[in-house]
């Protein structure tokens, strides 16, 4: 066992029962029974000791590590590049159809640097035609390391181990998955563009997941899902899920779903309890009426810094929230 980094001792039970007397030996295994039963179960995220789920954590630990080494992925870059050939190839292989959506910035802020791209893996369900639920996340990365208190610092591109990376991880983790676990109803996995382009508060932000909600909009409705599930940022070796406020306003059933499964299986790092509100993807949508959440963990002290890299996330926080969105998954 390990405590906040201090290593207990091992402890030989043998030892001590050779220097006692008989008599008390049925009264410490009796002990330390009651204390088995008695302490709280560890999560299966935690040990990993589902042997059908124990891949899929280090499967989804690697496609981070992929995307890390491609380097910051901001609109136009060779890491940019290189992770959507990944998210088209991944989909191929696994998703039943994979759909590209095309938009441009209302203006650009950096030159002419092309068109973004909304990136759709689609998984038909075992009763098609209903309504998709679709689970997303963004994959680009800030361009600009604002948080930085040093200017010559702060306009470097961030590589986005945790943000940006960690839910395209998840989400190319929940494509295998859904292969081999097909979804009841229709389920999307929608990789969002444009989330982290702008400055904040200068209109150039969530543009992906905008363009999708205003694009569902205009249609009427038509091909509007059942709900949305936005990850981002969870990837953090603290973590720490609290309730999001504007999640439990839209879709109080779907947050309360997935922090109960977190609570029956001991998983810690969800807390029950609400914390802050943010303006995330899941944003757009919740505002058109679709019931819509995120699952975000906000006290990341690396958030748009260049030190958001790889040695400050964990296998451990990606397969905690693995394991409870799968196991949602499994109820719709």
């Amino acid at each position: 066992m390990i405590i906040r980094g201090h290593r207990c001792p091992p402890f030989d039970l043998s030892l001590l029962l050779k220097q006692i007397p008989l008599h008390f030996t049925s009264l410490i295994i009796l002990l330390f029974i009651c204390i088995s039963w008695s302490s709280p179960r560890l999560g299966l995220a935690n040990d990993f000791s589902q042997p059908e789920f124990r891949p899929y954590s280090r499967i989804v630990w690697d496609y981070l590590k992929v995307l890390c080494d491609f380097g910051p992925r901001y609109l136009g870059s060779e890491g940019y590049k290189k992770t959507i050939q990944l998210i088209q190839d991944t989909g191929l292989k696994y998703a039943d159809e994979v759909e590209s959506q095309s938009f441009y910035p209302i203006e650009s802020l950096r030159g002419n640097e092309g068109k973004f791209q909304n990136l759709i893996l689609k998984f038909n369900g075992s009763e098609p035609g209903g309504k998709p639920l679709l689970i997303g996340a963004h994959y680009d990365t800030r361009p600009f390391a604002d948080e930085e208190s040093n200017p010559d610092r702060a306009k470097q591109p961030i590589l986005g181990a945790n943000d940006g990376g960690s839910g395209t991880a998840l989400l190319l983790g929940l494509a295998e998955w859904l292969k081999s676990h097909p979804p009841r109803q229709p389920v999307h996995l929608v990789f969002f563009d444009g989330e982290d382009y702008g400055m904040l508060k200068s209109g150039q932000m969530l543009l992906g997941s905008i363009h999708m909600a205003t694009t569902i909009q205009g249609r009427g409705g038509e091909g509007t899902p059942r709900g949305v599930l936005i990850l981002d940022m969870l990837a953090d070796s603290h973590l720490e899920i609290f309730k999001e406020n504007y999640s439990l306003k839209s879709a109080p059933d779907m947050v309360e779903s997935l922090f109960s499964i977190a609570k029956r299986n001991d998983i810690s790092q969800f807390k029950d309890r609400s914390k802050y509100s943010i303006y995330d993807d899941h944003y757009p949508f919740l505002k058109i009426g679709i019931p819509s959440a995120v699952l975000i963990d906000m006290d990341y002290p690396d958030w748009h810094k260049l030190s958001d890299t790889l040695d400050k996330c964990s296998e451990e926080s990606l397969a905690a929230v693995f394991f409870v969105v799968t196991e949602w998954l499994e109820t719709q």
